[in-house]
């Protein structure tokens, strides 16, 4: 990658864990330090925040708020803007059963939702459970797509993926997957079938193959080939919609080789080896999501 090339990434819980410690923006502690990404002309990180376990509802909102002041005011100090790290909220346990409080999340700024992070919640079942939506569960999703965001099936379980990508495509609107693997090559409950990736991209929504390695491959161990695999199979999948997911900062388990957003040149290097084009590689890197954004209405 050269520095005329943008880099999008769909999910870094990088907010989260710069509050837990009160980290820098450019600590080589995180997997990716935001002030480090010179190497790029441009760059669009979906930046969550997700609900604490041992946290009640209403501990995380407060989370949520706080978690967010403060990362946005570190990322005004250091001259990135808040179209830089667009929001996600990951885990909506923290709207209790109040539907305005989505509406709070729009106001702040959210632009994606993650319904469910595992187990059960006000809304239905995640991807470790067989629960679909709940009846408020499909009162919160329309009301999300009433509002502009977007609802991110990442870790719904099947039967609530099936039911959101269903209310998408009544309404002809986008659903993400943000950071997921491949159920044919990994098969895993947080991993996406062929069909729910084919279903995603005729919304015109986005699939994030995920950096997590216990999703990549069944030993619970990965390299930059294992990702490599996983972005060739989306892109016979799912070409257009194909995209970084990485889960950068949300979790210790990546692949050997990709270890923090340094290394990403070198997974470019290794899709180039295996014959994929330089315009291909970009769309990969950014452009598949440039062009979802614009679309949707982001700058």
């Amino acid at each position: 990658m050269n520095k005329t090339k943008r880099l999008t990434v769909l999910h870094a819980d990088t907010p989260g864990k710069i509050d837990e410690t009160d980290l820098p923006l450019s600590s080589p502690a995180l997997s990716l330090p935001l002030t480090a990404l010179s190497e790029y002309s441009g760059f669009r990180i979906l930046a969550a925040v997700w609900c604490r376990e041992g946290r009640s509802d209403a501990e995380c909102r407060e989370d949520l708020f706080r978690t967010v002041r403060a990362f946005l005011g570190k990322c005004e100090k250091a001259g990135i803007p808040p179209s830089r790290v667009p929001l996600s909220v990951e885990d909506l346990r923290l709207i209790g059963n109040d539907l305005s409080r989505l509406d709070e999340l729009a106001a702040l700024g959210v632009v994606s939702v993650i319904p469910f992070w595992r187990g059960e919640n006000a809304l239905g079942g995640g991807w470790d459970t067989d629960v679909g939506l709940s009846t408020f569960g499909r009162s919160a999703i329309a009301r999300c797509f009433d509002l502009g965001l977007i609802p991110d099936i990442s870790h719904a379980s099947r039967r609530s993926a099936d039911q959101i990508l269903s209310m998408g495509e009544a309404r002809g609107l986008p659903v993400i997957a943000s950071h997921v693997g491949f159920d044919a090559l990994c098969p895993h409950g947080r991993n996406l079938t062929d069909t729910d990736a084919k279903r995603v991209a005729a919304l015109g929504g986005l699939v994030g193959v995920t950096f997590h390695a216990p999703h990549l491959d069944q030993s619970g161990r990965a390299d930059i080939p294992a990702v490599v695999s996983h972005l060739l199979h989306g892109l016979s999948v799912c070409p257009d919609a194909i995209a970084l997911g990485t889960d950068f900062d949300g979790t210790d388990e990546l692949p050997v080789g990709l270890s923090s957003v340094a290394d990403l040149p070198a997974l470019a290097a290794a899709l180039s080896s295996c014959g994929v084009t330089d315009d291909t590689i970009d769309a990969i890197f950014s452009s598949n999501a440039d062009r979802f954004f614009d679309r949707v209405g982001l700058p």
